[in-house]
């Protein structure tokens, strides 16, 4: 059985690796490969308390059987500092961006998990009053976006 739930303090050490240590996002410095990963996992935890109180939900895990399997992380372009240095630089300042959508069990790729962690964010992003609502156009490229699929 499926369930999609926003990560909170109580389940915060749910996050399944690697995602629990990965900082990609979170910085635009380079990489310290000495950072232990308990280190790494509380940068993450201090990251996401900052990003929880300032915006809201931005991470959601996805749970097969009870077993952590996926993994999506979004905010505003802002709270990714490393989302700068890409060519298309960063998406509009009203915009969430989707940082990491990620499967972590190999055998439950292409399955949909995915998808529904995408449908279940958009449902919810549709949904809160404090973001500007999605304009048609957009909408329609979502859904065409997940036809494709």
């Amino acid at each position: 059985m499926l369930k999609i739930e926003s990560v909170n303090e109580n389940n915060f050490g749910d996050i399944p690796n690697p995602c629990r240590q990965c900082l990609y996002w979170q910085t635009s410095e380079p990489f310290d490969e000495k950072m232990l990963k308990p280190e790494m996992s509380q940068k993450k935890r201090e990251w996401f308390n900052k990003v929880a109180k300032e915006f809201g939900s931005c991470i959601k895990i996805a749970y097969f059987n009870d077993v952590p399997m996926g993994f999506i992380q979004y905010a505003p372009a802002k709270f990714f500092p490393c989302v700068k240095e890409y060519a298309s630089g960063p998406p509009s300042e009203d915009a969430v961006f989707i940082a990491c959508l990620y499967i972590t069990n190999k055998e439950a790729r292409g399955k949909g998990l995915g998808t529904s962690m995408l449908e279940n964010l958009l449902v919810e992003l549709k949904e809160r009053e404090d973001l500007k609502p999605l304009k048609r156009s957009q909408e329609k490229a979502l859904e065409t976006t997940l036809q494709v699929r």
